[in-house]
């Protein structure tokens, strides 16, 4: 799992380095945000070192609070002031729609990596037409559930957020009841 987050890392920052090395050709150094945090700080010049190493461009990553609030509003600031010290954002997945204006066309840069992300997320970073961002790495969260619990209640599995809180509290209550009283 963290090979596969490590690689999606890795062609998610050479696909936004090579757009933006696009866009600006005559940039030397690019300078890229992020709110990262823990080893993917420390990581971060392995990733870009061998872009750095076959361009002689260099990347810096310019830090920014651990609270998604704040960079989601310090990025609407300098966006909308052009700010130019700037070149790549990391963003929220959620973000696409409300920054998309403000950013380039991945499209054509991204074409050989969009079919190592799921649909659904390439379909939730393009904005009218346009991919302004991609994954750098997905999460899919699962729920499991013991079968042997639901048999016991005569449940079946949830479909919905409103049949799981009614399952889940069938089950406590019928197991609490039953002396088990840590559920």
């Amino acid at each position: 799992m963290i090979e596969m987050k490590k690689a999606a890392l890795r062609s998610t920052i050479l696909c936004a380095l090579l757009a933006a090395s696009a866009v600006q050709a005559a940039a030397v150094e690019l300078k890229m945000v992020s709110g990262a945090v823990g080893t993917a700080v420390q990581e971060f010049p392995k990733l870009v070192k061998p872009w750095e190493e076959a361009t002689g461009n260099t990347v810096t990553l310019v830090p920014m609070p651990a609270s998604t609030s704040d960079q989601f509003g310090q990025y609407r600031l300098w966006l909308a002031a052009q700010n130019p010290d700037i070149d790549l954002y990391q963003t929220d997945v959620i973000w696409a729609p409300q920054l998309a204006d403000h950013f380039v066309d991945l499209t054509e840069a991204a074409k050989n990596i969009i079919p190592q992300n799921f649909p659904s997320i390439v379909q939730s970073q393009t904005v009218k037409g346009k991919l302004v961002a991609l994954p750098i790495f997905t999460d899919a969260p699962a729920l499991f559930y013991r079968k042997d619990l639901l048999e016991k209640y005569g449940l079946s599995v949830p479909k919905t957020w409103e049949e799981l809180t009614t399952t889940a509290r069938t089950v406590q209550d019928g197991e609490r009841a039953a002396g088990k009283a840590d559920l």
